[in-house]
């Protein structure tokens, strides 16, 4: 159903017509539902040009404007975050990339047409990838195995840009990454954000089973306390880090997919928690945020497909892997990094696993941390949280991954 076009977007779809705004037909089709804009809302529109009727399809991502929100959260920040992600370290990777093959340059990023970083009224446009055939995954459905093998080496193409600019250009590395905010470690200061990771442990503690789990409740049950910690530990920089994504969970991708029903091709979304870390965050949280224990139990096949393709694109840019990344680094650094992938994983698990009926989001919250428990006491599959959590909980605690 069309809506009216607000009156906020107008200045941002202008840039993206080059002024010409007054030639175009503006429909707004929908926006996002509730509970899924998280610090913005998406508004899905068209632009049909009355000339010649051509028309362009676009995604509107909009900051709220909202008081109350914003002194709650970092909003400006994560635009202003993803803004600088396309407008500066986005076009220094694609022109990076032209020295090597075409087959093997990283375009898995949706193209953003226009950005407005005007201060309340931040926005970005996005292309609407839906147009060209890419969808979004069921949320609440587990990724498969052969998407995540896919993902994983998306990510390994994605990573080496930055390992390899970072080893060929390192002031101009240096003076990129000086530049942007690293986000995560504000929501880590947040105490909203703090109190949202000791309700998700206490929640994710219930699916342990006493009598059966007892050692295991036993070495998880300070994460309740000490959760925060932990998650600050993938916060502290190591030897090996690059520019990742940050906020690696399946609804900030779309895939596409082949008449036989095979993934060909995927995008990545969202750059408002980009970062400089340790790759293994990435990929911890798009694990742990979306996969079974079968596929937790497999992760070392997963990171091998990583590394393959991580070091096949190195070595087009002519730098060796095993010096800038070694496979045994990566495994080392699990332990560590995976902290951030489980604990923020289990978050959205908790928001995946709310009814839509019951959907909360900022703008039910007032300038009061106690709203926050709004969020833990919506109604949710609680049996399918459970077990899921356990799952979790269990492979950590059988391969040694818990402090």
């Amino acid at each position: 159903m069309n809506q009216v076009v607000p009156l906020k977007i107008f200045d941002i779809l202008k840039d993206v017509v080059q002024g010409d705004i007054e030639h175009f037909l503006v429909t707004v089709h929908g926006s996002n539902k509730k509970g899924e804009g998280y610090l913005g809302e998406m508004f899905f529109v068209s632009l049909k040009d009355k000339r010649n009727g051509n028309q362009l399809n676009v995604v509107v991502k909009q900051a709220f404007s909202e008081e109350n929100i914003r002194n709650l959260f970092p909003i400006r920040d994560a635009f202003l975050n993803e803004i600088y992600f396309y407008k500066k370290v986005w076009p220094k990777f694609k022109k990076f990339q032209e020295v090597i093959p075409s087959a093997y340059r990283f375009d898995n990023v949706a193209k953003c047409l226009a950005s407005l970083s005007k201060d309340h009224y931040e926005s970005l446009v996005l292309e609407n990838l839906k147009y060209d055939g890419f969808v979004l995954q069921d949320k609440k459905e587990t990724l498969k195995r052969d998407t995540f093998e896919f993902i994983f080496k998306v990510y390994g193409r994605f990573h080496a840009i930055s390992f390899a600019y970072k080893e060929l250009n390192p002031e101009e590395f240096s003076e990129l990454i000086n530049e942007f905010t690293d986000v995560w470690k504000t929501f880590g200061g947040l105490k909203t954000f703090q109190e949202s990771i000791r309700l998700t442990q206490e929640q994710s503690l219930d699916s342990l089973k006493p009598g059966v789990d007892n050692e295991v409740i036993e070495k998880y049950r300070h994460y309740l306390d000490d959760g925060v910690e932990m998650l600050h530990k993938s916060f502290i920089s190591s030897k090996y880090v690059c520019i990742t994504h940050g906020d690696c969970w399946s609804n900030n991708m779309m895939f596409k997919y082949d008449e036989t029903g095979k993934l060909v091709d995927l995008k990545l979304l969202d750059f408002q928690m980009f970062r400089l870390g340790s790759p293994v965050c990435d990929l911890a949280y798009c694990l742990y945020s979306g996969g079974t224990k079968a596929i937790f139990d497999d992760v070392d096949h997963f990171l091998r497909i990583y590394y393959d393709s991580l070091s096949e694109n190195l070595r087009e840019y002519g730098c060796d892997p095993d010096k800038i990344y070694p496979f045994q680094a990566i495994k080392n650094e699990w332990k560590v990094y995976c902290q951030l992938g489980f604990i923020v994983g289990m978050m959205v698990w908790r928001g995946k696993m709310t009814y839509e009926d019951d959907a909360v989001d900022l703008t039910d919250l007032s300038n009061n941390e106690e709203d926050l428990k709004k969020f833990f006491e919506t109604n949710y599959d609680k049996e399918t949280f459970q077990r899921t959590m356990r799952d979790i909980i269990l492979h950590l605690f059988e391969n040694d991954y818990l402090f």
